[in-house]
Protein backbone atom coordinates (compact mmCIF):
# COMPACT_ATOMS: atom_id res chain seq x y z
CA UNK A 1 0.00 0.00 0.00
CA UNK A 2 1.27 3.43 -1.10
CA UNK A 3 1.97 5.60 2.14
CA UNK A 4 1.28 9.28 1.63
CA UNK A 5 4.30 12.05 2.26
CA UNK A 6 2.45 14.91 3.76
CA UNK A 7 0.15 14.98 6.72
CA UNK A 8 -3.60 14.23 5.83
CA UNK A 9 -4.41 16.07 9.32
CA UNK A 10 -3.59 19.59 8.03
CA UNK A 11 -6.52 21.74 7.77
CA UNK A 12 -6.57 22.11 4.16
CA UNK A 13 -7.25 18.56 4.08
CA UNK A 14 -10.47 19.13 6.03
CA UNK A 15 -13.57 17.62 3.71
CA UNK A 16 -15.20 19.95 1.04
CA UNK A 17 -18.77 20.66 2.31
CA UNK A 18 -21.10 17.69 0.80
CA UNK A 19 -23.34 20.33 -1.27
CA UNK A 20 -20.41 21.30 -3.25
CA UNK A 21 -20.85 20.62 -6.74
CA UNK A 22 -17.14 20.78 -8.67
CA UNK A 23 -18.09 20.85 -12.24
CA UNK A 24 -15.58 20.59 -15.09
CA UNK A 25 -13.13 24.21 -15.58
CA UNK A 26 -13.31 26.71 -18.37
CA UNK A 27 -10.46 26.90 -20.20
CA UNK A 28 -8.18 30.18 -19.73
CA UNK A 29 -7.86 32.35 -22.47
CA UNK A 30 -5.44 34.43 -22.81
CA UNK A 31 -6.10 38.20 -21.61
CA UNK A 32 -4.81 40.93 -23.87
CA UNK A 33 -1.87 42.31 -21.58
CA UNK A 34 1.19 43.83 -22.73
CA UNK A 35 3.90 40.55 -22.30
CA UNK A 36 7.32 42.28 -20.91
CA UNK A 37 8.35 38.46 -21.80
CA UNK A 38 11.21 38.42 -19.53
CA UNK A 39 10.01 41.00 -17.28
CA UNK A 40 6.38 41.94 -15.91
CA UNK A 41 4.16 44.40 -17.53
CA UNK A 42 1.82 46.73 -15.46
CA UNK A 43 -0.75 45.17 -16.93
CA UNK A 44 0.90 41.72 -15.90
CA UNK A 45 1.24 42.46 -12.42
CA UNK A 46 -2.50 43.84 -11.98
CA UNK A 47 -3.80 40.70 -13.16
CA UNK A 48 -1.44 38.90 -10.69
CA UNK A 49 -2.78 40.86 -7.75
CA UNK A 50 -6.44 40.47 -8.38
CA UNK A 51 -6.40 37.01 -10.38
CA UNK A 52 -3.52 35.18 -8.10
CA UNK A 53 -1.33 33.80 -11.48
CA UNK A 54 0.19 34.84 -14.95
CA UNK A 55 1.27 33.00 -17.96
CA UNK A 56 4.48 33.26 -19.68
CA UNK A 57 4.04 31.75 -22.93
CA UNK A 58 7.66 30.71 -24.43
CA UNK A 59 9.65 31.86 -21.07
CA UNK A 60 12.14 28.57 -21.61
CA UNK A 61 12.76 27.32 -24.97
CA UNK A 62 15.11 24.26 -24.13
CA UNK A 63 13.48 21.51 -26.36
CA UNK A 64 16.42 18.83 -25.26
CA UNK A 65 15.92 19.13 -21.68
CA UNK A 66 12.41 18.64 -22.17
CA UNK A 67 13.23 15.47 -24.22
CA UNK A 68 15.39 14.27 -21.45
CA UNK A 69 12.81 14.93 -18.65
CA UNK A 70 10.52 12.66 -20.84
CA UNK A 71 12.78 10.25 -21.32
CA UNK A 72 13.46 10.58 -18.13
CA UNK A 73 10.15 9.92 -16.83
CA UNK A 74 9.41 6.39 -18.71
CA UNK A 75 12.67 4.87 -18.07
CA UNK A 76 11.70 5.14 -14.10
CA UNK A 77 8.25 3.71 -14.81
CA UNK A 78 7.86 0.60 -12.53
CA UNK A 79 8.25 -2.36 -14.98
CA UNK A 80 5.59 -3.59 -16.67
CA UNK A 81 3.14 -1.55 -15.15
CA UNK A 82 2.80 1.78 -18.06
CA UNK A 83 4.33 1.10 -21.31
CA UNK A 84 5.40 3.93 -23.41
CA UNK A 85 4.17 3.00 -26.35
CA UNK A 86 0.81 1.45 -25.68
CA UNK A 87 -1.53 3.73 -24.01
CA UNK A 88 -4.10 1.56 -22.87
CA UNK A 89 -2.15 0.15 -19.73
CA UNK A 90 -2.17 3.71 -18.65
CA UNK A 91 -5.32 3.62 -17.69
CA UNK A 92 -5.35 -0.06 -16.76
CA UNK A 93 -6.15 0.42 -12.96
CA UNK A 94 -2.48 1.16 -12.76
CA UNK A 95 -2.40 2.54 -8.86
CA UNK A 96 -3.49 -0.67 -8.10
CA UNK A 97 -0.33 -2.30 -9.36
CA UNK A 98 1.71 0.74 -7.54
CA UNK A 99 3.46 -0.68 -4.61
CA UNK A 100 4.92 0.67 -1.69
CA UNK A 101 8.33 0.38 -3.29
CA UNK A 102 7.50 1.66 -6.40
CA UNK A 103 6.01 4.63 -4.87
CA UNK A 104 9.16 5.10 -2.70
CA UNK A 105 11.42 4.45 -5.40
CA UNK A 106 9.25 7.05 -8.23
CA UNK A 107 6.75 8.30 -5.82
CA UNK A 108 2.97 7.95 -5.40
CA UNK A 109 0.34 7.37 -8.01
CA UNK A 110 -2.91 8.31 -7.14
CA UNK A 111 -5.64 7.29 -9.84
CA UNK A 112 -4.32 8.97 -12.80
CA UNK A 113 -1.87 11.59 -11.01
CA UNK A 114 2.09 10.51 -10.89
CA UNK A 115 4.30 12.69 -8.32
CA UNK A 116 7.53 11.10 -9.58
CA UNK A 117 9.70 12.24 -6.81
CA UNK A 118 12.39 10.39 -4.48
CA UNK A 119 14.26 11.28 -1.49
CA UNK A 120 17.32 12.62 -2.37
CA UNK A 121 17.19 11.10 -5.63
CA UNK A 122 14.20 11.97 -8.64
CA UNK A 123 13.71 15.80 -7.82
CA UNK A 124 17.30 17.04 -6.93
CA UNK A 125 19.05 15.68 -9.80
CA UNK A 126 21.97 18.98 -10.88
CA UNK A 127 21.07 18.90 -14.80
CA UNK A 128 16.60 18.86 -13.34
CA UNK A 129 17.22 21.15 -10.95
CA UNK A 130 19.94 23.64 -12.97
CA UNK A 131 17.69 23.28 -15.81
CA UNK A 132 14.52 24.31 -14.88
CA UNK A 133 14.14 25.64 -11.17
CA UNK A 134 17.73 27.98 -11.71
CA UNK A 135 16.92 28.95 -15.34
CA UNK A 136 18.04 31.88 -15.54
CA UNK A 137 15.06 33.25 -17.18
CA UNK A 138 13.04 31.16 -13.84
CA UNK A 139 15.71 33.14 -11.76
CA UNK A 140 14.69 36.95 -13.18
CA UNK A 141 11.32 36.15 -12.83
CA UNK A 142 10.86 35.44 -9.34
CA UNK A 143 13.56 38.40 -8.38
CA UNK A 144 10.60 40.88 -10.13
CA UNK A 145 8.14 39.39 -7.59
CA UNK A 146 9.66 38.72 -4.70
CA UNK A 147 12.81 40.73 -4.81
CA UNK A 148 16.40 39.47 -4.48
CA UNK A 149 18.52 38.24 -3.27
CA UNK A 150 16.31 34.66 -3.94
CA UNK A 151 17.59 31.33 -2.61
CA UNK A 152 19.44 29.19 -4.95
CA UNK A 153 16.89 25.74 -6.14
CA UNK A 154 18.46 22.49 -4.37
CA UNK A 155 15.24 20.67 -5.45
CA UNK A 156 12.20 21.03 -7.50
CA UNK A 157 9.51 19.01 -6.10
CA UNK A 158 9.58 16.69 -8.94
CA UNK A 159 8.12 15.63 -12.09
CA UNK A 160 3.96 15.51 -11.90
CA UNK A 161 2.38 13.28 -14.49
CA UNK A 162 -1.61 13.33 -15.66
CA UNK A 163 -2.44 10.00 -17.07
CA UNK A 164 -5.83 10.02 -19.27
CA UNK A 165 -8.79 8.98 -17.48
CA UNK A 166 -10.22 5.95 -19.04
CA UNK A 167 -12.02 6.41 -21.71
CA UNK A 168 -15.46 7.38 -21.12
CA UNK A 169 -15.17 7.79 -17.63
CA UNK A 170 -15.82 11.48 -15.99
CA UNK A 171 -13.13 12.15 -13.52
CA UNK A 172 -13.42 14.83 -11.18
CA UNK A 173 -11.02 17.76 -9.69
CA UNK A 174 -8.87 17.71 -6.39
CA UNK A 175 -8.96 21.12 -5.15
CA UNK A 176 -6.48 21.77 -2.33
CA UNK A 177 -4.43 24.63 -1.09
CA UNK A 178 -0.94 24.63 -0.82
CA UNK A 179 1.12 24.64 2.97
CA UNK A 180 4.89 25.01 2.13
CA UNK A 181 6.11 28.16 2.78
CA UNK A 182 6.55 29.10 -1.02
CA UNK A 183 7.17 33.02 -2.10
CA UNK A 184 5.97 32.46 -5.58
CA UNK A 185 5.21 29.32 -7.18
CA UNK A 186 6.09 28.22 -10.59
CA UNK A 187 4.24 24.94 -13.37
CA UNK A 188 6.75 24.63 -15.91
CA UNK A 189 5.14 22.85 -18.76
CA UNK A 190 7.53 19.98 -20.28
CA UNK A 191 5.04 18.90 -23.08
CA UNK A 192 2.46 20.44 -24.91
CA UNK A 193 -0.96 20.31 -23.00
CA UNK A 194 -4.18 20.75 -25.53
CA UNK A 195 -6.89 21.90 -24.29
CA UNK A 196 -8.92 19.18 -21.78
CA UNK A 197 -5.80 17.46 -20.96
CA UNK A 198 -4.71 17.81 -17.75
CA UNK A 199 -3.90 21.18 -17.96
CA UNK A 200 -3.27 23.29 -14.18
CA UNK A 201 -6.18 24.24 -12.84
CA UNK A 202 -7.03 27.50 -10.67
CA UNK A 203 -9.53 29.00 -8.81
CA UNK A 204 -8.86 33.08 -9.75
CA UNK A 205 -9.12 35.13 -7.02
CA UNK A 206 -8.87 32.59 -4.53
CA UNK A 207 -5.58 33.47 -2.62
CA UNK A 208 -7.11 36.65 -1.96
CA UNK A 209 -10.08 35.33 0.25
CA UNK A 210 -7.99 32.48 2.02
CA UNK A 211 -4.71 34.78 2.82
CA UNK A 212 -5.98 36.13 6.18
CA UNK A 213 -6.92 32.53 7.36
CA UNK A 214 -3.57 31.18 7.62
CA UNK A 215 -1.50 31.71 11.00
CA UNK A 216 1.09 34.22 8.50
CA UNK A 217 1.63 35.80 5.43
CA UNK A 218 3.80 33.16 3.73
CA UNK A 219 4.29 29.83 6.78
CA UNK A 220 2.12 27.20 6.04
CA UNK A 221 0.52 26.74 9.48
CA UNK A 222 -3.14 27.10 10.94
CA UNK A 223 -3.44 26.61 14.07
CA UNK A 224 -6.50 25.70 16.68
CA UNK A 225 -10.11 25.05 15.39
CA UNK A 226 -11.63 28.27 15.37
CA UNK A 227 -9.03 29.20 12.25
CA UNK A 228 -9.40 25.56 10.82
CA UNK A 229 -12.65 26.16 10.62
CA UNK A 230 -12.58 29.53 9.17
CA UNK A 231 -10.59 28.45 6.30
CA UNK A 232 -12.54 25.74 5.68
CA UNK A 233 -15.81 28.20 5.24
CA UNK A 234 -13.47 30.20 3.47
CA UNK A 235 -12.15 27.51 0.73
CA UNK A 236 -16.15 25.85 0.10
CA UNK A 237 -17.33 29.66 -0.44
CA UNK A 238 -14.65 30.18 -3.52
CA UNK A 239 -15.71 26.38 -4.40
CA UNK A 240 -19.78 27.59 -4.89
CA UNK A 241 -18.52 30.98 -6.17
CA UNK A 242 -15.72 30.91 -8.15
CA UNK A 243 -15.45 29.05 -11.60
CA UNK A 244 -12.24 27.46 -12.02
CA UNK A 245 -10.00 27.83 -14.96
CA UNK A 246 -7.66 25.25 -17.15
CA UNK A 247 -4.46 26.46 -18.60
CA UNK A 248 -2.98 24.68 -21.25
CA UNK A 249 -0.06 24.87 -23.60
CA UNK A 250 3.11 24.11 -25.00
CA UNK A 251 6.44 23.39 -23.82
CA UNK A 252 8.30 26.20 -22.16
CA UNK A 253 5.12 27.79 -21.24
CA UNK A 254 5.48 28.79 -17.39
CA UNK A 255 2.47 29.71 -14.63
CA UNK A 256 3.64 31.91 -11.78
CA UNK A 257 0.98 31.42 -9.31
CA UNK A 258 0.34 32.79 -5.48
CA UNK A 259 0.96 30.00 -3.15
CA UNK A 260 -2.22 30.45 -1.76
CA UNK A 261 -3.95 30.24 -4.79
CA UNK A 262 -6.73 27.27 -4.93
CA UNK A 263 -5.77 24.80 -7.43
CA UNK A 264 -5.48 21.14 -8.93
CA UNK A 265 -4.35 18.88 -11.57
CA UNK A 266 -6.40 18.97 -14.75
CA UNK A 267 -9.07 16.23 -15.62
CA UNK A 268 -6.99 14.81 -18.75
CA UNK A 269 -9.67 13.07 -21.40
CA UNK A 270 -7.46 12.61 -23.88
CA UNK A 271 -7.93 8.71 -24.53
CA UNK A 272 -11.22 9.67 -26.15
CA UNK A 273 -8.87 11.35 -28.74
CA UNK A 274 -6.37 9.70 -31.41
CA UNK A 275 -3.40 11.00 -29.50
CA UNK A 276 -3.57 9.97 -25.66
CA UNK A 277 -0.88 11.97 -24.03
CA UNK A 278 0.76 12.07 -20.49
CA UNK A 279 0.67 15.23 -19.33
CA UNK A 280 3.76 16.71 -17.85
CA UNK A 281 4.92 19.85 -15.35
CA UNK A 282 7.79 20.71 -13.21
CA UNK A 283 6.97 22.23 -9.94
CA UNK A 284 9.18 24.84 -8.52
CA UNK A 285 8.86 26.86 -5.76
CA UNK A 286 10.86 30.38 -4.59
CA UNK A 287 12.22 32.06 -1.63
CA UNK A 288 14.64 34.76 -0.58
CA UNK A 289 17.74 34.17 0.63
CA UNK A 290 18.24 35.75 4.54
CA UNK A 291 15.22 33.85 6.61
CA UNK A 292 15.51 32.00 9.80
CA UNK A 293 14.43 28.83 8.30
CA UNK A 294 12.98 25.93 10.48
CA UNK A 295 11.70 22.50 9.38
CA UNK A 296 7.89 21.93 10.74
CA UNK A 297 7.59 18.14 11.42
CA UNK A 298 4.21 17.79 12.11
CA UNK A 299 3.35 19.25 9.06
CA UNK A 300 6.35 20.14 6.85
CA UNK A 301 8.00 21.01 4.98
CA UNK A 302 10.46 19.01 7.08
CA UNK A 303 12.18 15.78 7.00
CA UNK A 304 9.08 13.90 7.86
CA UNK A 305 6.52 15.51 5.61
CA UNK A 306 6.77 17.41 2.76
CA UNK A 307 10.51 16.33 1.83
CA UNK A 308 10.07 17.12 -1.35
CA UNK A 309 9.52 20.84 -1.10
CA UNK A 310 12.78 23.25 -1.41
CA UNK A 311 11.39 26.21 0.47
CA UNK A 312 10.62 26.24 4.44
CA UNK A 313 9.00 28.22 6.97
CA UNK A 314 10.72 31.07 8.56
CA UNK A 315 10.84 32.68 12.28
CA UNK A 316 10.56 36.05 10.27
CA UNK A 317 7.08 36.02 9.09
CA UNK A 318 4.19 38.12 10.17
CA UNK A 319 0.75 37.02 11.42
CA UNK A 320 -1.36 37.21 8.08
CA UNK A 321 -4.49 40.50 7.89
CA UNK A 322 -6.81 41.01 5.45
CA UNK A 323 -4.23 43.90 4.11
CA UNK A 324 -1.37 42.80 4.34
CA UNK A 325 -1.21 39.70 1.44
CA UNK A 326 1.06 41.47 -0.25
CA UNK A 327 3.89 42.10 2.51
CA UNK A 328 7.72 40.76 0.82
CA UNK A 329 6.65 41.63 -2.52
CA UNK A 330 8.41 43.63 -4.84
CA UNK A 331 6.49 43.36 -8.43
CA UNK A 332 9.52 45.14 -10.28
CA UNK A 333 9.08 45.97 -14.02
CA UNK A 334 12.55 44.75 -14.78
Amino acid sequence: MQQPDYNLGHATSQQIAEDIDIGEAELFEDPNLADAHLGLSGQEIHFFKERGFIVKRGLLREPELFNRIRDYVWKNVPTGILKRNEPATWWDSADKKWTAEDAERVGLLTRTNWKMRSRGGIGSEHWLVNGVANHPNMRAMAKLFIGSPVKHCSRVRGIYGVFPQPPGSKGSLGPHADYMAAEISAMVLVDRVPERCGGFTIWPGSHQILHPHWDTVHGGIITGSEKSRSFRLARDSVLRDIKPLEIFGEPGDVIFWHPRLLHSAGINHSAESDDPILRLIVPCDYQRSGHTLYDDETFGPGSTYQWWVDTRNFREDVPATAENIWDGWVFATS
